[in-house]
């Protein structure tokens, strides 16, 4: 069996539950990092190649495999890890294709940029986490109906960002956006969106060199049967957090934009794809441009003359009933 298999066959959460505590958190698990402690610096994930970990202080800035769990656990080098579960490192000469395409690449930021931006990522996770300065960015996602979890899962930070508009710093929910090349996860854009309002003021920035894709594509699990697309970053957080079984939910953006040619991509590896955006027009073109037959539309209800997105349904606790009567 090739590594890249005995990843997929591992029970990650299964193998860290043995050595620490972890709570449930949307579609995956946070806790004490069982190597260097803490309180929930440490994060599991589902991802298209099996889970990955990632701790805030020890992780190196990157998400692992469980390979790379077992090597760190027991001090055994990669060759002996291997050896033990049974696999090879050989690669034999031609590999089937898979059965479903995985999305088009594209040219992403290089690693110095990587190295850049992690490092602004962790840290405005830790200030997130524990700076009193973040309180608003705390209080702002409570408002929202976030929990705890969701942002620990996300990477969700707190940052004092420059405004080029207003010449100061203010106050930013940081929005990691990754791209994943099916081994490890490698950050594609990094997205500010400024928590208090100011005249003249920008309302969302984005890190110099990003590369916005899709939010969430990292989550995109081969397994799932259903693609919904919504648009919005929070509003993909919201039914991510309602956890609906089978479901990839990727966003396009704030804008509604996306990348078309990974669009199409994505969406010939589901059965069914529902688009959830409230301008027609922009629904239509979206649906047209995914190249797969029959999209279902969606659009946002209206109560007494106001539009109740995914985010205002997951504030009013009528989120989850929406999402299990239209899926």
């Amino acid at each position: 069996m090739l590594p890249g298999s005995l990843n997929l066959s591992l029970d990650l959460p299964e193998l860290v539950a043995q050595d620490t505590r972890l709570t449930r958190c949307g579609q995956g698990y946070s806790g004490p990092c069982p190597f260097c402690g803490g309180r929930d610096r440490f994060t599991l994930k589902p991802t298209p190649a099996g889970w990955r970990w990632f701790c805030r202080k020890c992780g190196q800035g990157k998400y692992h495999s469980a390979i790379d769990y077992l090597m760190q656990r027991e001090a055994l080098d990669f060759k002996t890890v291997i050896a033990r579960l049974g696999g090879k490192l050989s690669q034999p000469a031609a590999l089937p294709l898979p059965a479903r395409p995985l999305p088009a690449r594209r040219a992403l930021p290089d690693s110095d940029w990587q190295r850049a931006a992690w490092q602004e990522v962790q840290a405005a996770c830790d200030c997130l986490l524990g700076e009193a300065q973040a309180a608003p960015v705390r209080d702002y996602l409570a408002r929202r109906g976030l929990e705890r979890g969701v942002w620990l899962a996300h990477n969700l930070g707190a940052a004092q960002v420059y405004d080029p508009r207003l010449k100061r710093k203010r106050l930013a929910l940081s929005l990691p956006w990754w791209d994943t090349d099916g081994s490890q996860e490698t950050l594609s854009a990094v997205k500010y969106r400024f928590i208090e309002p100011a005249a003249g003021g920008l309302r969302y920035l984005s890190r110099a060199g990003s590369l916005f894709l899709l939010y969430g594509l990292a989550y995109a699990l081969e397994s799932d049967t259903r693609l919904l697309l919504v648009e919005g970053e929070i509003n993909a957080l919201s039914i991510w957090q309602c956890q609906p079984q089978g479901v990839s939910v990727v966003s396009v953006g704030s804008e509604g934009g996306g990348r078309p040619e990974i669009l199409r991509a994505l969406a010939q590896r589901y059965q069914r794809v529902l688009v959830w955006l409230d301008e027609p027009e922009k629904a239509r073109a979206l649906a047209a441009a995914l190249g797969c037959p029959h999209p279902t539309l969606l659009q946002s209800p209206r109560l007494e003359g106001e539009k109740w997105d995914a985010n205002r349904m997951l504030q009013a606790g009528e989120l989850q009933g929406f999402l299990k009567a239209v899926l």
